[in-house]
């Protein structure tokens, strides 16, 4: 059996100000955008990231599965990689997105990383990779 990855969905109550921000903030471009499901298909054109309202999902399955969209989760983190991680963070103050943590040095993992949220509270990674040793 063969499972293919093909993308990451989050499941937002504002589609709007999520794709405001995956697309004009942090330059993802948009493939496909439903008004009517309030759906969003992003790409940096090798990923997909889809953005789904949160009532639609239960719209489509009604009572058969109870989920969970209350409090933030922070066990899952979408995670972009940047040039360089203190500026991106300077930038994204500056169209006031929320640094949750100051960049700061992992030496043994040869990366720099900090750490955002988007929106809706998701948790998103910054890492600014370095020169590792065995890394390619």
């Amino acid at each position: 059996m063969k499972f293919q990855y093909i993308y990451t969905r989050l499941y937002v109550k504002d589609c709007r100000a999520c794709y405001e921000f995956y697309h004009d903030i942090l330059g993802l471009e948009a493939t496909f955008i439903s008004e009517m499901d309030t759906y969003v298909e992003l790409t940096d054109g090798q990923v997909k990231l889809t953005l789904l309202n949160q009532n639609k999902i239960k719209e489509y399955l009604g009572t058969k599965t109870n989920f969970l969209f209350e409090g933030n989760c922070d066990r899952i983190a979408v995670s972009f990689q940047v040039e360089d991680v203190e500026e991106a963070c300077q930038y994204l103050k500056t169209k006031g997105v929320e640094i949750i943590s100051p960049a700061w040095d992992i030496l043994d993992w040869g990366i720099k990383i900090a750490f955002i949220r988007d929106p809706e509270g998701n948790l998103i990674e910054l890492t600014q990779t370095g020169g590792m040793l065995g890394a390619e």
